[in-house]
């Protein structure tokens, strides 16, 4: 196990190669789904077409409530036009769902890979000075 960085010496934290990494990568890549993309496209199809033909519907239903002045007609046209309006809403819900589901497919940049929030070191302090100690004799130009 040879590796040129002193921390992982030190750890003694085995280094991951460019082939592990692809092997990593074409794993998330086979992973990804395009079930959802299908399942996006057909619900929003289904939904847009409700909405169209709802929309037809209001309008005829619309002009006999009118003519006829029954409370019926005007409660069937209310609740029709409740119905257009939720599936105005679960277009935007799929649309929003569909954009999440894409963010989660992309792989993180590299730099978000190497960046580092938290660390960990497990040892003594006199462990953790000398590895820094060797860190920095190793960046120091000769």
């Amino acid at each position: 196990m040879s590796d040129d960085n002193p921390i992982n010496r030190a750890l003694n934290i085995p280094s991951v190669s460019d082939s592990s990494r692809n092997q990593i990568s074409t794993i998330v890549a086979a992973a990804k789904n395009d079930s959802a993309t299908e399942d996006f496209t057909f619900s929003r199809a289904n939904i847009r077409e409700v909405i169209e033909n709802g929309n037809d519907a209001i309008a005829k239903l619309a002009v006999i409530a009118d003519q006829s002045q029954n409370p019926r007609a005007f409660e069937v046209l209310a609740k029709l036009m409740d119905t257009v309006v939720s599936a105005s809403k679960q277009l935007l819900d799929v649309q929003e769902k569909i954009r999440s589901i894409d963010k989660a497919d992309v792989p993180q940049d590299s730099d978000a890979r190497k960046s580092v929030t938290n660390n960990l070191f497990v040892g003594s302090t006199a462990e953790l000075q000398k590895v820094l100690a060797d860190l920095r004799n190793n960046n120091q130009p000769s």
